[in-house]
């Protein structure tokens, strides 16, 4: 262009797109790809059906006008001086070539760079880094020729702008970035008079926040301390080779996530209680049932593993009501109960009487107890493959579980369980495992191997230790009424009995059996049968035809699919069960355990009182004997009567 055209269009605000690539030197689709980039502010006119740029005339499009640019290395400057040898290094390198690639672009400085490479090997550039310095340069002078290498910072976001963008998102509600730097960009627009197009831009924020910002600081802020806790925070690593397969036991519920239907036809998910070895991983016993978990299944599966296994030496237990109850663990007492009433909760706790230590897990933290992993491997293994899957939550639930509840394709609760307790049998206590405990083996072999003692009492003894212990009771002219389950029990020894504050001890199973003890001393008095009672009497603008069309695409998609999938197998589950056991089958050696057994505990002794009750007939019959009837006295006047019957009658005896 002619210096008098240059002049023209420098009087004029707003540029056509050639003229603008003209001053400029560059092509018009680096111009276009600037005003994309809101580099400029631009409109967009029509020009004989041809859409044409025009660029305003301001300072940042004079800030980019090509001028000639003198590179020189100021020795005064701060940062520069500051800096370090390795630092500098890069900067001289680069004056050097800034200097002598003057002008040049294109092709014209792609031989440039092959000349200077094959010249100075030691000092190689590429035609991007010299576009990029050249950049810095007109940015930020000789400090942005400096190598950044070492952690030195080179950001837009002042400290000011930063530390509000960081208020507003460390919070625990965890808003978006985006809200974020809008809502702080309107503080500086606000404050500072400064516009959008001098402002930072929302990636410059969050490439900062992760340079300043360690990750846990940002989980913790925005996660809360939980999943701060999961994700962040150091956790303890648990060495157990101290501890010996069969010694200490974790148990929990779980609620399995596979629709059965019970007895009546309802559709329920069943929820499973498990008594786990805690170094092995096996499990012992477990009560798969239909309502919600209580305290009669703790006790259920405890007595299931403690029959075959023996008794552990420590247990790990949850923190819920139902774990506490005092007639298991003792319940959790306050310490004005503690010392009043210990004996009385250290004798009415069964793991107590069986010399069992209680460890309780930290409340709402599944870290503390190992069998919560068991739960997730079980939905991986078992639940995903089974008809009424339906997720751990709203979002993984599978649209086809409805469908499957409304064609009755549910298996019910007693094949399930047969399922599921094989399952744990021949499948998961026989897959093996890489974990540091396990080392390749299964849990069956690892509690095989280190299963050397176990500890045991009689099983009488041990049916009675996992019976529930009632309330306290007073022994009546009718027995024992139980009004909250309307039962009344009674047996012949109660007669001499009446008044006696007892408790029951009874199978959940089955009520119509109580072994009665006394409320003070904890004696066993005798047992007791339910008695039932005597009746009282007898006993869109989119055309038609385009719409059936998408509508048709849409039902030949659907079709395709569908066809695809009706060749697929359909592999009953317990087929894949059968896998399994292939999969994980070994011969595995049987333990062969030193059995040392309980002896003389409070249960063998109220055993032997009843088996010798029931012998001899030693009930207390004293009550049926005619009491003596003292002998009526003759008195020979009616003053030695009236003597004999009040204390005090001199007055009348003067009066006669």
């Amino acid at each position: 262009m002619s210096e008098s055209i240059i002049e023209n269009v420098k009087k004029s605000v707003w540029l056509a797109q050639d003229d603008a690539c003209d001053i400029l030197g560059i092509k018009l689709r680096t111009l276009k790809e600037y005003c994309y980039r809101s580099k400029f502010i631009y409109k967009i006119k029509k020009i004989k059906n041809k859409n044409v740029f025009f660029v305003l005339r301001d300072s940042n499009f004079e800030n980019l006008i090509k001028k000639d640019e003198e590179f020189v290395v100021s020795e005064n400057d701060p940062k520069y001086s500051e800096a370090s040898a390795w630092a500098k290094a890069q900067a001289d390198k680069y004056i050097e070539l800034l200097e002598l690639s003057q002008g040049k672009k294109g092709n014209e400085l792609f031989e440039f760079v092959d000349k200077w490479n094959l010249l100075n090997p030691d000092k190689k550039t590429c035609y991007s880094s010299i576009i990029k310095m050249r950049r810095r340069y007109k940015k930020s002078g000789i400090n942005g020729l400096l190598c950044r290498k070492g952690g030195i910072s080179h950001t837009t976001v002042c400290d000011k702008y930063f530390d509000y963008f960081k208020s507003l998102y460390l919070i625990e509600s965890a808003p978006s970035s985006r809200t974020c730097w809008d809502s702080t960009l309107g503080y500086a627009m606000r404050t500072d008079n400064i516009t959008r197009e001098q402002f930072p831009s929302h990636s410059s924020f969050l490439r900062r926040l992760e340079k300043e910002v360690p990750l846990r600081y940002i989980n913790k802020a925005r996660g809360g301390y939980s999943y701060f806790n999961r994700t962040s925070l150091r956790y303890i690593e648990r060495d157990y080779s101290s501890i010996e397969c069969g010694k200490v036991w974790v148990s929990d519920h779980a609620q399995i996530d596979v629709a059965v239907f019970d007895n009546e036809g309802n559709v329920v998910f069943p929820w499973v209680t498990a008594w786990r070895d805690y170094k092995s991983g096996k499990w012992l016993g477990w009560v798969l049932e239909c309502g919600s978990p209580n305290s009669d299944r703790i006790f259920q599966a405890f007595y299931y593993a403690a029959d075959t296994y023996g008794l552990p030496t420590d247990v790990i237990i949850d923190n819920g009501k139902d774990y506490r109850c005092k007639d298991f663990a003792g319940g959790r007492q306050k310490e004005e109960l503690i010392k009043i009433n210990n004996n009385k909760a250290k004798t009415l706790s069964m793991l107590d009487e069986l010399n069992v230590s209680v460890h309780f897990a930290l409340p709402y933290n599944a870290q503390t107890k190992p069998i919560e992993r068991d739960f997730l491997k079980i939905k991986e293994l078992l639940s995903k493959h089974c008809k009424g899957y339906r997720g751990g939550n709203v979002v993984e639930r599978p649209e086809k579980l409805k469908k499957e509840i409304k064609n009755g394709k549910l298996f019910d609760f007693e094949t399930f369980k047969t399922i599921f307790d094989d399952f744990i049998i021949n499948i998961f206590n026989k897959k093996p495992s890489q974990g540091k405990n396990l080392k390749g083996l299964c849990p069956d072999e690892l509690f095989n191997k280190e299963f050397k003692e176990k500890i045991c009492c009689t099983h009488e003894a041990l049916k009675l230790f996992c019976t529930r212990i009632s309330r306290n009771f007073t022994v009546g002219r009718n027995g024992i009424k139980d009004k909250k389950l309307e039962l009344t029990y009674w047996a012949d020894w109660m007669v001499a009995k009446m008044g006696l504050k007892v408790y029951l001890r009874r199978d959940p199973k089955n009520f119509k059996e109580a072994w009665v003890f006394r409320a003070d001393n904890e004696e066993f008095v005798g047992k007791a049968t339910v008695v039932k009672a005597v009746a009282a009497l007898h006993a869109g603008e989119i055309s038609k035809d385009e719409f059936k069309e998408a509508i048709a695409i849409k039902k030949r998609c659907l079709k395709t699919t569908e066809e695809y999938l009706e060749n697929l197998q359909d592999i009953p589950f317990e087929e894949q069960c059968e896998n399994y056991k292939v999969a994980y089958g070994k011969v595995i050696k049987n333990a062969n355990p030193k059995v040392t057994k309980i002896a003389n505990t409070n249960m063998d002794k109220a055993i032997r009182k009843s088996k010798e009750m029931e012998s001899d007939g030693k009930y207390d019959m004293s009550m049926f004997l005619d009491p003596e009837k003292p002998k009526k006295k003759f008195y020979y006047y009616e003053t030695e009567k009236y003597l004999d019957e009040e204390d005090d009658l001199t007055e009348v005896a003067y009066g006669y």
